[in-house]
């Protein structure tokens, strides 16, 4: 039988929830607010900039071949995939 006077610990749960309500709030506010719309757009570029300079890193380092050359190229790929 379970002791009824012993208190749980819930701060877990409770950090949880909180940690969920923050980032509802942050989509809520990148998806419902004009300026979410120009945050997303800013973030969009950045992540995009990130992940072809670590591609371009990773590929260069490999390859031996020239940093330069390999932005080049990344630059037109991502270029013809934008359309």
């Amino acid at each position: 039988m379970r002791n009824p006077l012993k208190k749980d610990n819930h701060t877990a749960l409770i950090g949880a929830i909180a940690i969920g309500a923050v980032a509802a709030g942050a989509i809520a506010f990148l998806f419902l607010t004009e300026i979410g719309k120009d945050t997303r757009k800013s973030l969009k570029k950045k992540i995009k900039s990130f992940a072809k300079d670590a591609a371009a890193d990773a590929v260069s380092k490999k390859n031996k071949i020239k940093r330069k050359v390999v932005n080049a190229v990344a630059n037109h790929v991502v270029n013809k995939m934008a359309g």
